[in-house]
């Protein structure tokens, strides 16, 4: 065997350690966050900034999310070289890349304290428990992409897999929860 094969191939031993350690923080974030929406969740009332809920604040806020969410997907893709007639993704495609996921981000943490404080990690209805356990798994998979971000000795397939995570965690969690109450509710009320 030469000695590129030798190395090829220890590398991926090498860097199972450490993708199990980002597996296992991406999921006790996850968890801990469920258990603390369990525990610290009950019916209060928070400030709506001008809805008329707080379900409709959230709804709207989630749903600005998700723009910002599908900004994410497009330019990764752009930056995976997914985009050919677009051409090589410049560093101004991954600077708007990395600017509007801290502002999704950003603007998830209201969304999340609601969730968390006001709702709790609900199980009274199928729907709501899969929107709970989304939106736990959410944070989780967000931590764990981060910090898959700054090891540079996991595969290269394991950020692309971890952002697809985020993005269909969010997507999975808004259809539960934004969408639901915009087609129960309606946009306003």
């Amino acid at each position: 065997m030469s000695h590129a094969r030798e190395v090829t191939a220890a590398a991926p031993r090498a860097a199972a350690p450490v993708l199990l350690g980002v597996v296992l923080l991406g999921t006790a974030v996850s968890v801990t966050l469920g258990a603390l929406g369990a525990t610290v969740g009950q019916p209060r009332s928070l400030p709506t900034f001008g809805f008329t809920s707080m379900q409709t604040f959230k709804a709207w806020l989630a749903s600005l999310v998700l723009l910002l969410v599908l900004l994410q997907l497009f330019t990764a893709l752009w930056i995976y070289g997914r985009v050919p007639w677009l051409g090589p993704a410049s560093k101004g495609v991954h600077r708007i890349h990395r600017t509007s996921g801290v502002v999704a981000i950003a603007l998830t943490l209201p969304i999340a304290w609601y969730c968390i404080y006001a709702f709790g990690f609900d199980t009274s209805t199928p729907r709501t428990t899969v929107h709970s356990v989304l939106g736990c798994a959410f944070y989780g998979a967000f931590v764990a992409k981060l910090c898959a971000l700054r090891v540079p000795r996991l595969p290269h397939a394991v950020v692309p897999v971890l952002g697809g995570l985020l993005f269909a965690t969010f997507v999975g969690a808004w259809w539960l929860s934004a969408l639901w109450w915009f087609q129960t509710v309606g946009w306003t009320r």
